[in-house]
């Protein structure tokens, strides 16, 4: 592929063909996936710590609510670790010429003196999750690794005060490492960490800090448009950032006094892709002033486009709004077909668009009736082509629907032609972001020139109605306006079976911008007729006239335990005791030809190893043991440990993996301790003899007598529902045709008293350890009381998973406790789908076959 220099003079058009994604995007997919595969090979210890914890440890909230990161979040930061760490392209001339599949030419960016990467991720999918998992990432393996070329020190850029506003919200006192699991608890010693809002003073020292400001603090836009962007985007995105210094911050003297490496991350980044731009000139010197220099810089955008609509080459992750929608984590956008509706011949707004305006409340209406058991609020969010047209029709409303939209219960926000918020609204505005979701919020309606720009993460549009002639020459601009209305309302119930959705109704021009947006996605949105469909919302709610139905659950303390000390077990561990084959002291002797280890021998279990183990250079025994340890340690997910660990190395390795006593200090017995296979013998070893003592199993205690199914709060479902009367809910959901069969069973079998599918809302789960010693949560999907007063949970499964065996452990020894502690027999039960099928039981007496 050739790869051409570009010069100062050169104007940067980077892929002018439009192309699906950014040239080297597929081919780092792939590798990040076959790197995933083999356990994270060559990422740091700490590094497949983080991974593990976050991605492969189940996480409740301090509410008890169930936590997961999105599969696009874990795919992003793994992208970030796999680039940085083990592949370690950190040039853009690099990333072009190892991953592009791009065959035309491609020109380099001009500066390329440090890491620069773009992670796209569509608006509502949670990019603000992913900035502090990479911050946390490299903090940790700058502190806990010793590695000179992490960050201990982030700064964190907004492009806006609105956005800004946004992250101040996650980030301030460090509330977002603290609210979500994030730090894992063996890192816990290791976090010393300070996070800095512009205009806050230095605090006490720390080993780490993020600073978190707006781009307008250490430059002021210019009055005038520079005018090298399309208006067109311009009016959508705002004119760029500034191009005159204004120092009214001291956080670049603060952080370039901390030294490096220091890790930047842009927020809403589209603008950045110019080099010329302030912004990053503002970067580039604050690399240039600081020892140690940058060690990245982080883009995060839903839409890093050039001008001509080609991605940033840089772009090394790409989640694109299809698959948001379809993996419902943003709203899905539905279309009202509007035939019947024509736009009067009127130079007047509100008389010119009255039946769109009509359309759009009367479907308002509809969702705030829906969304009333659920204690929800919905918002109607209006696009006008002018401020005249936004407060012309902004009084037809207070008007004709004071009731509803009357005086603060409609808010008007005027933009500017750069996209901002007119200085006027900005207060009023900046209010609004941060609460119109909130139920204090008056807020029904908003009115505005243009769709809110980046940065108003509002939750609770419901209904958007388009009335102005978009026109552009950017493809940027479809899923940057609509974005605004995508983010989820139901933030807790996106694993619960519901899909939501934002009603599209417009003129149609307006359409038709929608449908650009279909065409760019290579999507079809569903469609609905204004008027004539009406909205329904299912709503599952405990039903008054059958709390004789209810099921009270007893609520037990956890039983497992990671031990946050193990120096007593460690040292008393005896390491004559581990059963190894003995170690060769070189290839190709006699010990090397007999040994067997867990049935492989030596050389086949050299071939195998060698894929997951890479030694470092290593010089004494010492370093040796202490490698051991360090990976024993970070294995067990035990970093403290490993003062505790280094002597019960030394001891393994001396008195019982040759099969007699060995001195270290020999040369040759240097080379036979500092290879893979020894290496993978050790660590196995002592993690099989102390992973059984990592966990420890209490004595369960009973926290409450019974917490009743009635208890569960309504909430909204999409999957198929049953309506029955041995329920305490409304209708019984079900995440699959086999659990509604499976639930119409419960309903038709005599012996079956009560039951209910246990809703995940009820926050009812039986705590586990999987296969890899990882504390996780089962949720048993039902619930059943049998005439003779006997109570069951039950688990119907159409496929086994790897942990089912375990889950099976936790949830039978969860009844064998919880019948002691109530006095109330319960019993587990797990109904494979084919079984049942066989089976074709009446009773569920039948089904005690397979319990």
């Amino acid at each position: 592929m050739p790869l051409k220099k570009r010069t100062a003079t050169d104007e940067l058009k980077l892929l002018e063909a439009r192309v699906k994604t950014a040239p080297c995007v597929p081919a780092i997919r792939k590798a990040v996936a076959e790197w995933r595969d083999a356990n994270y090979k060559g990422a740091t210890d700490t590094s497949r710590l983080l991974l593990n914890y976050w991605f492969k440890t189940d996480h409740k909230l301090p509410n008890g609510q169930r936590f997961t990161f999105y599969h696009a979040q874990r795919e992003a930061i793994e992208t970030l670790i796999y680039l940085y760490e083990v592949a370690r392209v950190r040039r853009h001339k690099d990333l072009l010429e190892r991953f592009s599949t791009v065959s035309e030419e491609l020109r380099l960016l001009q500066y390329d003196e440090f890491t620069r990467y773009c992670v796209k991720m569509a608006t509502g999918s949670g990019k603000t999750k992913v900035m502090a998992l990479a911050i946390a990432w490299q903090y940790f393996n700058a502190v806990a690794e010793g590695r000179d070329d992490y960050a201990k020190t982030s700064l964190l850029i907004a492009p806006n005060v609105i956005v800004f506003e946004r992250l101040r919200t996650d980030f301030a006192n460090g509330r977002i490492f603290v609210t979500d699991p994030i730090i894992p608890p063996e890192l816990r010693v290791f976090w010393d960490f300070e996070v800095y809002l512009r205009g806050e003073g230095e605090r006490a020292s720390s080993q780490g800090a993020l600073y978190l400001t707006n781009i307008q603090q250490f430059y002021e836009r210019s009055n005038e448009r520079e005018g090298d962007e399309p208006e067109a985007m311009a009016d959508i995105l705002g004119s760029k950032p500034p191009s005159e210094k204004i120092q009214i911050e001291d956080f670049d003297k603060r952080i370039i006094a901390r030294g490096g490496p220091v890790l930047v991350l842009n927020d809403e980044a589209h603008h950045t892709h110019d080099e010329e731009l302030k912004w990053n000139d503002f970067v580039r010197k604050l690399h240039e002033s600081i020892k140690g220099g940058l060690s990245a810089q982080l883009d995060f955008s839903a839409t890093p486009r050039f001008q001509k609509g080609a991605l940033f080459t840089w772009t090394i992750y790409d989640y694109p709004l299809k698959q948001a929608i379809l993996d419902g984590i943003v709203k899905r956008p539905i279309k009202g077909i509007a035939t019947d509706i024509q736009e009067a011949r009127s130079d007047v707004a509100s008389t010119r668009y009255q039946a769109y305006l009509t359309a759009g409340v009367e479907r308002w209406r509809e969702y705030r009736e829906q969304l009333k058991p659920l204690g929800k609020k919905p918002i109607f969010f209006i696009m006008m082509n002018s401020t005249a047209e936004a407060d012309d029709v902004g009084d037809y409303l207070r008007t004709k629907y004071p009731e509803e939209f009357g005086s603060e219960k409609l808010l008007v926000i005027h933009t500017d032609r750069a996209g901002e918020v007119s200085k006027k609204d900005l207060e009023k505005a900046r209010e609004v972001a941060r609460q119109v979701d909130e139920e204090i919020s008056p807020v029904n309606a908003i009115v505005s020139v243009l769709m809110l720009r980046e940065g108003w993460d509002v939750q609770n549009v419901t209904v958007v109605v388009g009335l102005r002639p978009y026109t552009s020459k950017a493809n940027i601009l479809p899923e940057q306006t609509i974005g605004r209305g995508l983010r989820l309302m139901f933030r807790s119930s996106q694993r619960g079976g519901y899909i939501e959705r934002v009603d599209v109704i417009g003129n149609n021009a307006f359409i038709n911008f929608v449908e650009q947006l279909e065409r760019e996605e290579e999507m079809q949105l569903e469609t609905f007729r204004v008027g004539k469909d009406k909205l329904e919302i299912i709503t599952i709610m405990p039903d008054p006239s059958k709390f004789d139905k209810d099921i009270s659950i007893p609520v037990l303390s956890p039983i497992l335990v990671r031990k946050k000390n193990l120096t007593e077990e460690i040292a008393a561990l005896d390491v004559s005791r581990l059963e190894c084959s003995k170690l060769p002291r070189k290839a190709g002797d006699e010990e090397a030809k007999r040994f067997r280890y867990e049935g492989y021998d030596f050389l086949t279990l050299e071939k195998l190893v060698e894929r997951d183990y890479t030694l470092p250079e290593i010089q004494t025994a010492q370093e040796v043991i202490a490698y051991y340890a360090k990976r024993i340690a970070q294995d067990l997910k035990l970093p403290s440990q490993f003062a505790a660990l280094v002597p019960k190395v030394r001891e393994f390795l001396e008195t019982k993996a040759f099969g007699e006593r060995i001195s270290l200090d020999e040369p040759s017995m240097l080379k036979a301790i500092n290879n893979n296979i020894a290496q993978f013998v050790t660590v196995r070893e002592f993690v099989k003899a102390l992973r059984t003592v990592i966990v420890q199993e209490l004595e369960p205690k009973l926290m409450n007598a019974g917490r009743k199914l009635s208890e569960t709060p309504p909430f909204p479902f999409s999957r198929v529902t049953l309506s029955a009367r041995k329920t305490v809910f409304n209708r019984a959901p079900c995440d699959n045709e086999f659990e509604k069969r499976f639930a119409q069973f419960l309903e038709g079998a005599h012996d079956v008293a009560a039951f209910a599918k246990l809703p995940e809302q009820f926050g009812f789960s039986i705590e586990y350890t999987d296969s890899g010693g990882n504390l996780r949560y089962y949720e048993p999907d039902f619930v059943a009381v049998l005439s003779d007063g006997s109570h069951y949970l039950i688990e119907t499964k159409g496929r086994e998973d790897p942990d089912v065996s375990h889950k099976d452990r936790a949830a039978r020894l969860w009844c064998e406790n919880a019948t002691r502690l109530t006095e109330t027999p319960w019993a587990y039960v797990k109904v494979l789908q084919n079984e049942f099928e066989k089976l074709l039981p009446t009773r569920f007496s039948d089904l005690l076959i397979f319990a």
